[in-house]
């Protein structure tokens, strides 16, 4: 939840997002040099450990998310379909939204025989962002930030883009 006066924001859930956000990502950069030192990154288990570390950027992103919507009358379905986009089908916020449900709840989908509809919206966007399924979240991560050099603070501007765009909404249907 945010507090806003005048042009300012009190965002509190941001300041510790970004705090935990570095954190991870020092592991992210540790793990991304090991993995460019290394004749085999994979059989060292260093790209999981990477995946590992953004699965749960993003999932701490999603938390940020639901905790910015709270008290603002905003449902998550209109709020994760404004302010920046990925693409011109997907939001920025969607797709890291779709990142973090995948993170969470694609183990759960192997050897399932029906597959429930949020799960396959999240297939779709994380693997039409990714491009592929080999790393799927850090393929997103380097998508969303349009670089090879991935970090999970950089997400956050586009992350206060959005807090503005749903407090435009929220002000709009005051």
């Amino acid at each position: 939840m945010y507090l806003k006066v005048g042009d300012e924001y009190a965002d509190r859930e941001l300041q510790l997002l970004a705090e935990l956000l570095n954190i991870l990502d020092e592991k992210v950069v540790e793990v991304s040099n090991l993995i460019s030192k290394s004749v085999d990154p994979v059989s060292y288990g260093l790209t999981d450990r990477g995946e590992y570390f953004i699965g749960v950027g993003f999932s701490v992103i999603q938390q940020y998310l639901t905790d910015t919507l709270t008290l603002t009358g905003v449902s998550k379905r209109k709020a994760f379909d404004i302010g920046p986009r990925y693409s011109e089908e997907f939001t920025f916020i969607s797709v890291v939204n779709a990142a973090a449900n995948w993170w969470k709840h694609s183990a759960e989908w192997v050897g399932q025989e029906k597959t429930s509809t949020l799960a396959l919206q999240t297939q779709r966007i994380v693997v039409e962002t990714a491009e592929s399924l080999d790393y799927p979240l850090s393929n997103v991560l380097a998508k969303l930030l349009g670089a090879s050099e991935i970090t999970l603070c950089a997400l956050l501007p586009n992350l206060v883009l959005w807090r503005s765009a749903v407090d435009t909404v929220v002000r709009e249907n005051a």
